[in-house]
Formats: C-alpha cells, structure tokens, sequence
C-alpha cells in the first residue's frame, strides 16, 4: 500500500514549522517569566531562500537532497563588555565546540550590531542542548549574557555523492544561488517557489519506476530525475582516476552517452571537487571540462572526415590510396605521425593506420564548402545544447573567416587547427552509432512538481548521414579496434573506435609543445548495437611512460568498457543466436 504523499509532505512541513516556533518559544520565554525587565529589540532578519526540490539519479539514488541543521547567531550589541562576552565565548565552546578565540573576537568586533552568526551549522541535539542551558540559566540567574545568543532552524543543500558528481550536480551558494550543473541550468525551476512544469503533457507519479519513486515528491514539491546513472558514474570515475595515476597525466574527462536516446549515462572530470565543501575548493574546479573546455582532439576526428566522405559518395571502404608519405595541401606539407609511406592502402587501412596524408588528400578533394558543411552537420562550432550550465561552442574556422588558408581544411581533417568539447566528439560520435541520426542529448529525465510528472522526450535533431554510410564507418572503426588499437578492445565484444593523440598548442600560437599530448579514444558497444558511446581523454600523460592515445587512452577506454558491459549485463557477441541483437536489461 502507498503511503498517502500529501499527508507526507504536510507532515514534513508541520515538523519545520514546529521546530521553527520552539525556538521562538524558547527565547520569549525568559521575558515571560521576567516581564520587568528591558525587552530585546528584534534582531534582524535573515530571509532564507525558498527550500529546492531533491534530485535522484535514473534508479532513485539521492544526488542532491536537504539536510536540516541550525545556525547560531546573537545580537551583540547587548552583550556589553568583554566580562559578558568572555562568558558567552566559554558558554559556546563548553556546550558545541566552538573556539572560544573566535567567538570572543567575532562579539567584539560586531559589538554595535544587532546580528552576527556564530556558527553556520550545528546540529539539532546541540540545539536543543543550547535552549535547555539558557532555559536553566533564566531560572537560576535571572540576566544572563548567553539570553542573547539564539537559534534558528536552516537547510542546506546536501550532496551524498560527494566528488563523483560535482560537474553533474553543481552546487548552491547562499550569495549566488544555483552554481555550474544542474543547480545553475534549473536554478527557476528547482525552488519550492519557482516556475512550475513547462507545458500540460504531463503523468502521474505512477508514471515513474518503483524504485524512482522512493523519495518523491520531496517536502519543496520540485524534484528532478536524471538520466545518469549513480553506478556508472563510479565506474567512469574510478577507472579514469585509476588511468591518470598510471600514466601520470594531469587532468581527464570520460562521457557515457546512450546513442540511440541522446541521454546522459555519466559524466566524470578529474581533478574535481567536493561539493558540500565548495569553499575549499579551487574556483577553476567548478568549470565542467567536458562541456566548457575545447581542445584539438587529433586522429579521433577522422572519423568525422571519412563519415562525410562516405555519405557523399566519393568513397567506399574499399577505395584505394596511395600513401607517398606526404600531401601538399595550400601551403603546408602534410606528414604522417610516423613520418612513413604506406603505399596502396583502401580507405579502412587508412583509417586503421591513423594515415594524415590519406585524410588530408580525401578533405583536399571533397573541397571546404563540402567539408565544413558536413562540421556543421555533426554540430561542431556550436554548443550541443544539453540542459548543464556552462556549455561553450568550440571553434570551427572556415572559409568565410578571413584568416583561414587552404592548408587548414588539410590540417582539419585529422582534428587540428579547430577545437572541440569532449561532449560534442562523443555527440559526433553517437551519430555513427545511432544510424547517422543526430539526438538531443540531455540530462534530466523527468521533471516533479507536486503529484505531476514530465518526461523528456528523446528528440532527433536531424539525420546527419545515411545508415547505410554509418553502417560502413562502424564496420571501418571495429578493424581500427582490432588491428591498431588492439588495447581498446574487450573479449567477446565487437569495439568500433578510433584514438586521437593530439598536440597542445603553445599560447602565443607559435606552434605546438614538443613531448605533452592529449590523448583521446572514443567507441561505442557492442558495435552493431550500441547500448553506449564512451569517450575517454586525459591531457599531458608523462611522455617518457608512453605519449600515445593507443597505448594510454585506449586501455583506459577497454577497461571502462567491459565494467559498463557486465554491469548493463550485456551478453557477448558470440553468445548471441543467429540474428538475435543484444539488447540487454
């Protein structure tokens, strides 16, 4: 039997209300009983904004909820004299904890005003404790100093996931309200207060999974579910954390997308930081690298370059090349990596390869009118709109720019001169995955406000390239996985991917760096059907350890990869009947 929500939500806010009006009860009560004396004058008030909703994960898990505390503040305009005030100190650091240097100094320094806090949170048993004691004192005493010190019931948003999702969630400062994340992009949504549902196509409660509907509708009424997923997030994070320890790289980014919907599955950044402590941390470290920090992605960009080349029909997979170890596109010399020759190669060796002068020559031949219109199909040069605050454009330069030069669509082809996000590479990606359609990624899964629930529809934003040339592509980047990036791969599973080693330009836009990298893999599983897109990227790995996507990122993406298949309970490819596709739980 469901419990009866309203009467739950009516008694949460019949206890806040009670709490509320102990504490005023608590301090009146001495001038009740001691009437004669001088009154107080009303010290100044603190508005507290309106309570938010709860957020939970796509299975219910608490992400971001409220936790009740209390604040203690006094008036110290009343508490004269460093006797009166030495007491209070000593009163405080006997009953909570607090240092007694800090509160003698804070009365002191605030002694003509009517307000000032003495600690932001303290818990409901020590304020308890606090009134019992002033209770006793009124009894015993008479005037007292600590008769001027009170407490007042708050909340405080609460994030039981900690670092695993602080570029997720974001945080809540009292000066700013909703900060990066969730809690900036639905700062007018998520108040008890604020906008309701955004139209009338809406559901009941029942509408959402059992498991979903553990803790809601919350107290406030306005609740969010996402579409990430609390255990994949671990995964992701765990394993990228794990990838930069061993290849001493400085900072990382790894996104799970779900292709065939555009939802967000898990989104991790390292370093990151705690966002129950955001004031310890650096402010550079609320920035959401994946959606606000653009880099060259290198060789993971080919397969934009060859998906274009295969929808307008200037090649198959099976086109041959002939690699002479250099192409003079414009004014620049193209080279490959390795700076070898590779003679006949078809299209898929030259993928599989990573080949510069092939993908140069096939960008040079499809022309910049052609090519950039295809950039622009797969959304590079523009943000991908996913419902996170922060997301940024990239940087796409064209023809139309006057500083752009033939050499640069050579240079494009293999994912340098132009700067992307992680989001959009792995949204590209998705493309190929999903059959050539473009999908709307996305964030939150539904919306509650009061009894009433409003999905997120999976929309398509438009269809990119043909099935039949993502169909060659995919069946291009599984020999990538099984040829090349061999450590990539996972037993049992076809992998289509593709790494990219990219280099980091120098800031006076000179040149580039001599030995650091960005190194990339991006893929998605099981290849002929995909239930997830998955990008890793770590920047600066210790080169003298390995500077190359295929022997860093690429393990990294294998190991990332077979935790998610288990844990989605993706059955192997050779366990497959004939015909039958994984479909998973």
């Amino acid at each position: 039997m469901k419990p009866n929500r309203p009467n739950r939500r009516f008694l949460l806010l019949a206890v806040s209300f009670g709490l509320i009006i102990f504490v005023i009860l608590a301090q009146a009560s001495y001038y009740q009983v001691f009437g004669g004396q001088r009154a107080l004058p009303a010290p100044a008030v603190v508005k507290e904004p309106a309570p938010r909703g709860m957020v939970v994960d796509s299975h219910g898990v608490p992400l971001i909820v409220n936790r009740h505390f209390f604040q203690v503040a006094a008036t110290p305009n009343l508490i004269v004299g460093d006797i009166a005030r030495d007491e209070v100190a000593k009163q405080l650091e006997s009953l909570l904890g607090l240092p007694y240097a800090n509160t003698f100094a804070t009365l002191q320094a605030n002694q003509e005003f009517q307000w000032a806090m003495l600690a932001d949170a303290i818990s409901l048993e020590e304020a308890n404790l606090l009134n019992e004691t002033k209770q006793r004192l009124a009894t015993e005493r008479g005037i007292f100093p600590l008769q001027h010190v009170y407490v007042t019931p708050m909340t405080r948003r609460s994030y039981p996931q900690g670092e695993a999702l602080a570029h997720v969630t974001g945080f809540v400062s009292p000066e700013y309200g909703g900060v990066s994340g969730i809690e900036e992009y639905y700062d007018e949504f998520l108040p008890a207060d604020g906008i309701g549902l955004l139209h009338d196509e809406t559901a009941g409660l029942d509408a959402l999974p059992a498991d979903v509907q553990r803790f809601l509708p919350s107290a406030p009424a306005k609740d969010l579910v996402l579409t990430v997923d609390r255990t994949i997030q671990w995964i992701i994070r765990e394993e990228l954390r794990r990838g930069l320890e061993e290849f001493k790289a400085v900072s990382g980014t790894v996104i799970v997308l779900d292709p065939q919907s555009g939802a967000l599955l898990g989104m991790v950044n390292l370093p990151d930081f705690d966002p129950n402590r955001y004031e310890q941390a650096s402010v550079e470290l609320f920035r959401n690298p994946a959606i606000s920090a653009q880099y060259e992605p290198g060789s993971v960009f080919k397969i934009v370059t060859m998906a274009a080349a295969l929808d307008s029909g200037m090649l198959e997979p099976t086109t041959i090349y002939t690699d002479t170890g250099s192409y003079t596109i414009g004014e620049r010399v193209v080279f490959n990596s390795d700076r070898n020759a590779y003679g006949e190669v078809t299209a898929t060796e030259a993928l599989a390869r990573s080949l510069n002068v092939i993908t140069a020559e096939i960008s040079d031949t499809m022309g910049p009118d052609q090519f950039y219109r295809y950039l622009r199909q797969f959304g590079f040069g523009e943000a991908a709109k996913i419902d996170l605050s922060g997301e940024i454009n990239g940087l796409i330069k064209t023809p139309a720019n006057a500083q752009w030069s033939r050499s640069d669509l050579g240079t494009n082809s293999f994912g340098q001169g132009l700067a992307v996000t992680p989001l959009q590479m792995a949204n590209a990606t998705a493309i190929i995955a999903n059959g050539g359609k473009m999908m709307q990624p996305y964030v939150v899964a539904a919306r509650v406000a009061d009894e009433r629930v409003q999905f997120t529809q999976p929309s398509a934003v438009r269809q990119v390239i043909s099935p039949e040339a993502a169909a060659d592509l995919t069946e291009m980047m599984i020999q990538v996985v099984e040829t090349s990036s061999v450590k990539a791969g996972v037993t049992g599973y076809q992998i289509a991917g593709k790494s990219g080693t990219a280099q980091i330009p120098l800031e006076d836009g000179s040149g580039y760096e001599k030995d650091y990298t960005i190194v990339s893999f991006v893929g998605f599983a099981p290849a002929h059907n995909p239930r997830f897109v998955l990008l890793v990227k770590m920047d600066r790995p210790d080169p003298t350890i390995n500077q190359w996507a295929s022997h860093t990122a690429a393990p990294v993406f294998s190991r990332i990869a077979q935790r998610l298949l288990d844990y989605m309970n993706i059955p192997p490819d050779n366990a497959l009947a004939p015909g039958e596709t994984a479909s998973g739980e």
